[in-house]
C-alpha cells in the first residue's frame, strides 16, 4: 500500500506541476520497484509475472490520481468563476472549527451551499468547498449549522517571490473563500450537544492555561495541547521556527500516542477486551481532533493511530509505512491540492524518514545523534522549500528538544485540569512545563547567536532536489548492502568507519543545498503596492537595493522584502540606497533593519542626510552597526568584485552613479532632494529617481544630455502627470520602463499623460499593479501575474 500510494502522489504531482514532473517520479518509483523485486528474487525471469502485475496496477493508481485532481479542480473552476471580491452572497454550512484571531472570530464550514447575488435579486444556489465566515462577535458554536449574509473575499495570490500565497494555502485546506458577515443566523445541527461540549471544554482548558502561568507560556501550550494558536506569541513562533523545532507547536502522532496510547493501555490493564479498547480509544481521539481543529496533520495521526489499534484488535502487527500510505491516498483523494500544504508534506515526510531512513543511518539501535540526523536530512530540501533558509544546529536542539516534549505535554494537560479546580494545584502542575520551555527559549537563544546557525539557501529548484534525493537513495542503498553483508558475516562491524561514512553522506547532501550555481545578473521591481522596493545583483555577485516602503502595505518588510531576499538566496545586502525618507521608500527598510539581516552600507544624498525622517532612519542604521554612506553628484560606488568597492572618481564605471542632488542643491519640497541615481553593469543601465519632479528632470536633461541614455527607466514618483516630461524621456531612450504603484491609490498614479509620453517614446511598459513582481534576467523580463 505504501508503494502504491508514492505512485498516487505522483500521479497528483502530475496534475498540479506538469506532466513531467510526475511522469518523472513515477518512472523512478518503477525502477526502484523491478530492482527491488529482482534483487529479492534473484532474476528477472522468476518475477516476471510480479513485475507485469506490478507495472499495469501501478499505471491504473497513476492514471486514477491524474484523473481526480483534473475532477476536482475541473468543479472547483466550474462555480469560483461566479465568485468575485466584493460579491454579495448567502452561504449555509456546518461549522468544523471556531478560531479567534486578530481580533475576529473565524467560522470554517464545510458542506458549503453558496447563493451568489445574480443583479438585484439572488441567482441559484451553488456547492462549493470550505468558507470560512468573519465575524465581530461570538455568534455560533462548533457543531452548528450557519446561514451568513455578506461579501466574498477571495484570497490574494502571491505577488512577489517567497511571499505568502495566501490563495495557496487555502485552497489546499479546501477552502475556496471568505465571507466577511453582516448578518449570522444559527441553528444546532445533529448531535450539537457533543460538539458544543468539546468546544467549551477546549475553551475552558486554555483559560485555565492562563490562569495558571504566563501568557507566553499559556500560549506555547495552548498551541501544543488544544490548537488553539489565539495568544501564541509571534516572536516565541519565529524563534522555534529559525532554530528548526517550530514542529513542536502543531497537533502531531507524538500528542495522538500520548493521550490515545495511555487510555488504551489503561483500559488494557482494567482487562478490557482489545475490540472494547480499540472503540474507547478510537472515540477519545476522534474527540480530541476535531476539538484541536482536526488539521491535516492531526487527520494522518489520528488514522494512522487508528489503524494500528485496528491491527491489534485483530491481532496483527501494522506497518507504519503502509499506514502512512492509506491514509495519504485518503487525504489525497479527498484534497489532492494538500499536497501544496506544508503541514502535510513536513507531516508525511518526518514519518517517511523514520520508517525508511532511520533503520538504516541510526545502526547500531541507540545511536540517538543519528537517528536525530536520519529524521532530519531527508526533510531538508522541504525546509528549504518553505523557509528558505536550514538551521543547521537544528540535530543538536532537538536531541534537547524531543526527549522532554512528553513532560511537557503531560505537565501541561494536567495543569489545565487542575486549574479548573483552583490555581494553586495548577501552578504547581505547569512547573514543569514551564522550566522546559524556558529552557527551550534560553538554548534556541544560544544556539541562534552562533556563526552560521541559520543559512539562507534560496528556493532551491527541481534539479537540486532531484539530485538530492537521488544521492540520499545511493547512500541508503549502499549503507543498506554493507548492513546486509555484516549480517551475512562477510565484513565485520567498523562503528567509526561507519560513522565517517555517514557524516560524508550528511556533508555530500548539504554541499547540493548550500553551494548555489554562479549568479547571473537580475534586476526585480517588487511589488510593494503604493511605493518602491527594486533589487539588483551584478554579475560580480554584488547585491543592491533601492528604497524600499509602502504606504497602503503594512509589515512589508518582514512579509515581502525579507521573504524575497531568502527566497533567492540572497545573504545580505552591500548597498541599501535610500532616495529619500518618506514612508513609501523606507518603511520596509526599517523593518529589515530591525530583523537583523545582514545589511553592509546604507547610502543617501548628503544634500538631505540632516532631515528629521533621514535622521531617524540612519540612527537606527548605527545602533544596528551598518555603515552609513553619502552620495552627492558625481560620486560612484564601482562594483567590481563581490563585496564591490566604492570610488568617487566622475567616470562612469560598473556600479552606481549619483546624478542628484550636489552638496549645494536645495529645494522645497523633500521629493526634490531625492537620490538620482544611473546603474550600469556590463550591458544593461538603469535609472531610478525616486519621486523628482518635472524641473529637476529638467535640469537633469541640460546638465547631462544624451549621456542619460539607458536600457531600463524606474518611472519617477510612481508615474505622476508632474514626472516624466517629454525632455526627459526623449533623453532617456529607455527599452523598457517599469511603474510601481498601487492598484488603488489616492494620488491618481499612473497618470495617462505620463504614460502616454513613454508610449509615444515607443518604450515597453510594465505595472506592478498589473504585473506583480517584474524580473529582468538574462535579456528577459518575466511577470509575476496576480490570479
Amino acid at each position: 500500500m505504501f508503494l502504491f500510494a508514492l505512485v498516487y502522489t505522483a500521479g497528483t504531482v502530475s496534475g498540479m506541476y506538469g506532466r513531467g514532473f510526475g511522469f518523472l517520479a513515477f518512472t523512478m518509483l518503477l525502477v526502484a520497484l523491478v530492482a527491488e523485486c529482482v534483487a529479492a528474487k534473484g532474476s528477472f525471469s522468476t518475477v516476471r509475472r510480479i513485475v507485469i502485475l506490478l507495472i499495469l496496477t501501478s499505471s491504473a493508481v497513476f492514471t486514477l490520481a491524474q484523473f481526480r485532481y483534473a475532477s476536482v479542480d475541473e468543479k472547483r473552476d466550474s462555480y469560483m468563476q461566479y465568485m468575485t471580491d466584493e460579491k454579495s452572497v448567502i452561504v449555509w454550512g456546518k461549522i468544523y472549527k471556531t478560531e479567534y484571531k486578530y481580533f475576529s472570530y473565524r467560522y470554517y464550514m464545510t458542506d458549503c451551499v453558496v447563493q451568489p447575488e445574480n443583479g438585484k435579486a439572488y441567482g441559484r444556489k451553488i456547492s462549493c468547498g470550505d468558507v470560512v465566515v468573519y465575524c465581530d462577535s461570538k455568534s455560533a458554536q462548533l457543531g452548528d449549522y450557519m446561514k451568513a449574509y455578506g461579501k466574498i473575499g477571495l484570497f490574494k495570490s502571491a505577488t512577489n517571490e517567497g511571499e505568502f500565497d495566501r490563495a495557496r494555502f487555502y485552497r489546499s485546506q479546501g477552502i475556496d473563500f471568505s465571507v466577511k458577515a453582516d448578518d449570522i443566523k444559527t441553528s444546532a445541527g445533529k448531535h450539537a450537544w457533543y460538539y458544543h461540549r468539546l468546544e467549551r471544554l477546549r475553551d475552558t482548558l486554555s483559560a485555565s492555561l492562563l490562569s495558571v502561568t504566563d501568557e507566553t507560556t499559556a500560549g506555547v501550550l495552548s498551541s501544543m495541547l488544544l490548537g488553539d494558536k489565539s495568544y501564541l506569541d509571534d516572536e516565541i513562533k519565529d524563534l522555534y521556527q529559525v532554530s528548526g523545532i517550530s514542529h513542536i507547536l502543531a497537533i502531531s502522532g507524538l500528542h495522538i500516542s500520548i493521550v490515545g496510547m495511555a487510555f488504551y493501555k489503561l483500559l488494557r490493564k482494567r482487562r478490557v477486551s482489545y475490540t472494547a479498547a480499540f472503540i474507547c480509544s478510537g472515540v477519545l481521539i476522534l474527540s480530541y481532533a476535531v476539538m484541536t481543529g482536526n488539521a491535516v496533520s492531526t487527520r494522518r495521526a489520528v488514522g494512522m493511530f487508528i489503524l494500528t489499534m485496528l491491527a491489534a484488535a485483530l491481532g496483527r502487527c501494522a506497518d507504519m509505512l503502509n499506514s502512512l500510505g492509506i491514509m495519504v491516498i485518503y487525504l489525497l483523494w479527498d484534497n489532492p491540492m494538500v499536497l501544496g500544504y506544508a503541514g502535510f508534506v513536513f507531516s508525511a515526510s518526518a514519518i517517511l524518514a523514520i520508517g525508511i531512513v532511520t533503520p538504516v543511518m541510526s545502526e547500531p539501535k541507540g545511536e540517538k545523534f543519528w537517528a536525530s540526523v536520519s529524521i532530519q536530512l531527508p526533510m531538508l530540501p522541504v525546509v528549504a522549500m518553505n523557509y528558505y533558509e536550514l538551521p543547521l544546529f537544528a540535530v543538536f536542539v532537538n536531541l534537547v528538544v524531543i526527549p522532554a516534549l512528553p513532560v511537557i505535554f503531560i505537565s501541561g494537560l494536567l495543569a489545565s485540569v487542575a486549574g479548573c479546580v483552583g490555581a494553586m494545584p495548577g501552578k504547581v502542575l505547569v512547573f514543569p512545563a514551564f522550566a522546559v520551555l524556558k529552557l527551550y527559549e534560553l538554548l534556541c537563544g544560544l544556539v541562534m547567536k552562533l556563526p552560521g546557525a541559520s543559512v539562507i539557501t534560496g528556493a532551491p529548484d527541481g534539479y537540486r532536489i532531484f539530485l538530492f534525493y537521488s544521492a540520499l537513495s545511493g547512500f541508503l542503498v549502499a549503507f543498506s548492502l554493507k548492513k546486509r553483508a555484516i549480517e551475512r558475516g562477510i565484513k565485520g562491524k567498523r562503528p567509526i568507519l561507519y560513522s565517517v561514512q555517514r557524516a560524508v553522506c550528511t556533508a555530500v547532501l548539504l554541499a547540493i543545498l548550500l553551494v548555489k550555481p554562479k549568479a547571473v545578473a537580475q534586476l526585480d521591481i517588487l511589488d510593494v503596492g503604493q511605493g518602491d522596493g527594486i533589487f539588483y545583483r551584478f554579475e560580480s555577485g554584488t547585491c543592491i537595493f533601492i528604497d524600499g516602503g509602502s504606504s497602503d502595505r503594512k509589515q512589508l518588510g518582514e512579509n515581502v522584502i525579507l521573504p524575497f531576499l531568502k527566497y533567492n538566496g540572497v545573504q545580505g545586502i552591500s548597498y541599501w540606497f535610500v532616495s529619500h525618507a518618506d514612508s513609501d521608500h523606507i518603511s520596509g527598510l526599517s523593518e529589515v533593519i530591525d530583523s537583523g539581516y545582514t545589511i553592509e552600507h546604507i547610502v543617501v544624498a548628503e544634500a538631505a542626510a540632516k532631515e528629521a525622517a533621514m535622521d531617524e532612519l540612519l540612527f537606527k542604521a548605527k545602533e544596528a552597526g551598518i555603515d552609513i554612506c553619502f552620495m552627492s553628484k558625481g560620486d560612484s560606488i564601482e562594483i567590481n568584485d563581490a563585496s564591490g568597492s566604492r570610488n568617487t572618481a566622475k567616470e562612469e564605471t560598473d556600479g552606481v552613479m549619483c546624478l542628484y542632488p550636489g552638496t549645494a542643491d536645495t529645494a522645497s519640497d523633500r521629493n526634490d532632494m531625492c537620490l538620482v541615481l544611473k546603474l550600469t553593469d556590463g550591458a544593461f543601465s538603469g535609472v531610478f529617481g525616486g519621486d523628482i519632479s518635472a524641473e529637476v528632470e529638467k535640469e537633469l536633461v541640460t546638465e547631462y544630455g544624451k549621456e542619460l541614455s539607458v536600457d531600463f527607466y524606474k518611472a519617477n514618483h510612481h508615474g505622476s502627470k508632474y514626472s516624466g516630461s517629454k525632455e526627459w524621456i526623449e533623453a532617456l531612450s529607455p527599452r523598457w520602463a517599469a511603474v510601481s504603484c498601487a492598484a488603488e491609490n489616492r494620488y491618481g498614479h499612473p497618470a495617462d499623460e505620463a504614460m502616454e509620453r513613454l508610449t509615444d517614446a515607443k518604450c515597453r511598459i510594465f505595472y506592478t499593479m498589473q504585473s506583480g513582481q517584474i524580473k529582468y534576467k538574462e535579456s528577459a523580463i518575466y511577470e509575476n501575474n496576480r490570479q
